[in-house]
């Protein structure tokens, strides 16, 4: 059994009952969830708090879609897009998933098992704790 998760997720989805599972899982694996379901609330939450990782639809309402949102983390909150999650309801078009690949950005395609997001979120968080380490 692997170590419980520790630190701070945002997590942004569009779909209340699969930000409820998301976040009891998160919870459950032993982080701190701070959610919400629309872009300008994450962009303000940003802004005031720190977080280790970031979990976030792609097409969250608001966001303008994944690079769009990549591209406000590195300008708004440099280093952040290093520890972000996109998460999306079918694949990706190839166009994002050519930009995705292309940032070496992690996404998750639902329906995913829950090991697969909670072995995303250990590394995004790990990856934090090492960076905040030096």
């Amino acid at each position: 059994r692997e170590a419980a998760l520790q630190g701070r997720v945002l997590l942004i989805e569009n779909e209340e009952a699969v930000l409820e599972f998301e976040r009891d899982v998160l919870t459950g694996a032993g982080a701190e969830v701070v959610s919400s379901m629309n872009a300008e609330e994450m962009k303000s939450l940003l802004q005031k708090q720190s977080f280790d990782a970031i979990i976030v639809d792609g097409t969250v309402p608001g966001g303008g879609g994944a690079r769009e949102l990549y591209g406000w983390l590195t300008e708004n909150c440099p280093g952040m897009e290093e520890h972000v999650l996109f998460t999306f309801s079918s694949v990706a078009e190839p166009e994002v998933r050519s930009f995705l690949q292309e940032k070496s950005v992690p996404c998750l395609v639902k329906p995913f098992e829950v090991a697969d997001l909670i072995a995303h979120a250990r590394r995004l968080m790990q990856k934090a704790q090492a960076a905040s380490a030096n």
